[in-house]
């Protein structure tokens, strides 16, 4: 399956550069056509890093309430009558660094889904924090029980088929990183088919902490409050589907 990638970045402190730079290569590799949606909060090293990558790229105000409208864009830019990758951008570089025959498996995966939800495997999830753990599974049972489809959805990543990236670039109205319910839902409202992967190799690291070894934000009570945000936003997504 020929597949292109569109993806935002927001990196202030510059952690992701050296990374880039020596995936590039891999990156080409994988991808015929890359677009970037990249926050004017990033830091300078990245943007100048991207510069192998050859990508078509757009420059957002950084906002966190507006990063479904920022994943939105980025799959508009690279929309080219060609399947897309949506995926946060550090979180596809560890995948490619940890994993690239994954990468590459889930790409290729369910060919007939016009949208590929990916997710986590139970065992990358055991993995993860504890604060992702018990709020992320909330909404993955309560989506569960709106299409019974009891997948992992809170890792951001898609595949959307050239219809699909149509749908969802039209039809979204949720500019919060709540999309990654609101998507799969326009979609299968739609009457279009959504799929599922698993990958073994994801795993999540704030932007501060990319490269690091493990989380160390469990232990801080912002960060399990952020977390409960997230989980009501996406809540807060999926109310106006109950009665579809």
């Amino acid at each position: 399956m020929d597949v292109v990638l569109g993806a935002t970045l927001h990196d202030p402190i510059g952690r992701t550069a050296p990374a880039i730079a020596r995936l590039a290569p891999r990156l080409a590799a994988i991808f015929p056509a890359i677009s970037l949606n990249i926050s004017d909060a990033t830091h300078p090293d990245v943007v100048a890093a991207t510069d192998a990558l050859d990508a078509r790229t757009m420059i957002h105000r950084a906002s966190e309430a507006n990063i479904g409208r920022f994943r939105r864009d980025a799959i508009a830019l690279a929309s080219d009558a060609r399947h897309v990758l949506y995926a946060d951008f550090d979180h596809l570089l560890r995948w490619i660094e940890f994993g690239e025959d994954d990468l590459r498996r889930v790409l290729d995966a369910d060919p007939e889904a016009d949208m590929l939800v990916v997710g986590r495997s139970q065992e990358a999830l055991a993995h993860e924090p504890r604060r992702l753990r018990e709020s992320e599974a909330l909404v993955n049972h309560t989506f569960g029980l709106l299409t019974g489809h009891y997948w992992d959805l809170m890792f951001a990543i898609r595949r959307l088929s050239p219809e699909a990236t149509r749908l969802v670039t039209s039809e979204s109205r949720v500019d919060t990183l709540a999309n990654d319910v609101e998507w799969p839902l326009l979609v299968r409202q739609a009457g279009l088919r959504i799929g599922y992967a698993e990958s073994n190799v994801l795993f999540y690291r704030t932007i501060e902490g990319f490269g690091a070894e493990a989380d160390a934000d469990d232990a801080e009570p912002l960060q399990w409050i952020r977390r409960l945000e997230f989980a009501a936003l996406h809540a807060t997504a999926m109310r106006p589907f109950l009665s579809r």
